[in-house]
């Protein structure tokens, strides 16, 4: 008889949980993957534990940030400021005094020029343009989901504990048959007890501000109250959801073929 990988409790085959600590007993091949609020074995395609309803989808690690950029360049050296010229000895001519002024004005112009167009530097090219970040997930689809999944989160408290009441607040109204379906469940659960349930939300389509479609698929696993057989199976469903008062509702759903 194989046994629990977590806490080596012998178990039947088919057999989806443990029953002494809840780990998940299907699919080794995939690995060990484990519940990080509570430690029990988890399937890799639930969304939250079946023991302590922690969710198990983490979050990206934050992008680091970007290192420093380039060092700026060092500024080009200051042209030597010109040396005053010197006084002429005294008693010569003015003529001859104005011409030497004047001919020292032009080589420090000369001077300036040159050592300018010597130690001029080339135009700094303009940086390319950065790549632009991929576009977040829209923040609306992603609230739409989890209020989803909290409305299928309060349908399987209510199966997992028998509440009518708790069973009965996720249906709309409108409902097809509200009250077969509540006389059905009720049947069911006289016969048969839920062990665990675990449901995915496979895709989600908007159909208009109150009303969008949703695949859902859930893993069951019940007991027969009057045999104690433990059976399992697997159900999607394409469920429609309405926004009535506030609070989305189911509306109506249909069991999808495989």
């Amino acid at each position: 008889m194989p046994q629990c990988p977590h806490c080596q409790t012998p178990y039947e085959e088919g057999q989806r949980y443990c029953s002494k600590c809840g780990s998940f007993l299907l699919h080794p091949e995939q690995g060990d993957t484990f519940c990080p609020q509570c430690g029990v074995r988890v399937s890799p395609r639930q969304e939250f534990c079946h023991e302590c309803d922690a969710p198990l989808k983490g979050d990206p690690a934050p992008l680091q940030a970007a290192g420093p950029g380039p060092e700026a360049e060092a500024p080009p050296p200051k042209a030597p400021e010109p040396s005053p010229a010197p006084a002429p000895p005294a008693g010569m001519p003015s003529w001859l005094i104005a011409l030497l002024a004047g001919s020292g004005i032009v080589i420090i112009i000369l001077l300036i020029l040159l050592f300018t167009r010597g130690t001029s530097t080339p135009p700094t090219p303009a940086p390319a343009p950065k790549a632009a970040a991929p576009a977040p997930a829209p923040a609306a689809a992603t609230d739409l989901k989890v209020q989803l999944q909290n409305v299928l989160s309060t349908l399987r408290e209510a199966q997992l504990h028998k509440n009518i009441v708790q069973f009965m607040s996720v249906y709309s109204l409108t409902y097809p048959a509200l009250k077969d379906k509540r006389a059905n469940i009720l049947k069911s659960w006289e016969y048969y007890d839920y062990t665990n349930l675990v449901f995915t939300v496979d895709k989600i389509q908007p159909i208009d501000p109150d009303n969008v479609l949703a695949w859902v698929t859930w893993y069951i696993d019940t007991r027969n109250r009057r045999t104690q057989e433990l059976s399992s199976s697997t159900q999607t469903y394409q469920v429609r959801f309405a926004k009535e008062m506030g609070k989305w509702r189911i509306r109506s759903l249909e069991e999808v073929e495989e």
